[in-house]
């Protein structure tokens, strides 16, 4: 069994699933009738720097979803905005074909916390798979999907967490408690 990646454009290909599958849905919004507003609305969003949904990095993309789903959606709806290394954020279409090496949790009764502490990783911008050094500097485990201390994992999601809460990134997937921060605080 090959690597598994995940290409810069199937990150794109979600992206816009999200923004024309899910959000633009939650409006009376038209992409083709509002251009020039919603044109208006990413450039606000992104301090000034408008253009077109297509014209967007994919790091602007998400920036441009993140807000949108915390204002379109009601009672802030879960919305699967696509995780990006920070490497990746200046990638446009027509860039070099690039991706990032997909880390996969097997089924078992930690999956749920090792799947939320990767999100945490990736919503840093860290690489999933630089995870693997992490855990072997600190807890001498090779690879992440192989640690099992319960302890060790609460550590890792406590620092996450925290990680994330330093630098402005909502930690909780929904904007609501979840198990998951239960795991990473206990």
């Amino acid at each position: 069994m090959g690597k598994q990646t995940v290409s810069c454009a199937a990150i794109y290909n979600m992206q816009s699933k999200v923004f024309f599958g899910t959000l633009l849905k939650a409006t009376t919004l038209s992409y083709e009738t509002d251009r020039d507003l919603l044109i208006e609305m990413f450039g606000r969003i992104l301090g000034g720097q408008a253009a077109s949904w297509s014209k967007l990095t994919l790091g602007q993309r998400n920036q441009v979803l993140d807000a949108l789903a915390r204002q379109w959606l009601p009672n802030h709806a879960a919305v699967d905005i696509p995780l990006l290394p920070k490497r990746l954020h200046n990638w446009r279409k027509g860039d070099k074909a690039d991706g990032y090496e997909r880390l996969d949790i097997p089924p078992g009764p930690l999956a749920r916390q090792k799947k939320y502490i990767l999100m945490l990783w990736c919503l840093l911008g860290y690489e999933p798979k630089s995870l693997d050094a992490r855990v072997s500097k600190q807890f001498g485990v090779e690879r992440f999907v192989w640690l099992t201390d319960p302890a060790a994992l609460a550590t890792l999601a406590k620092d996450m967490w925290s990680r994330c809460r330093r630098a402005g990134i909502d930690p909780e997937p929904s904007g609501e408690p979840t198990d998951n921060r239960a795991q990473a605080t206990a």
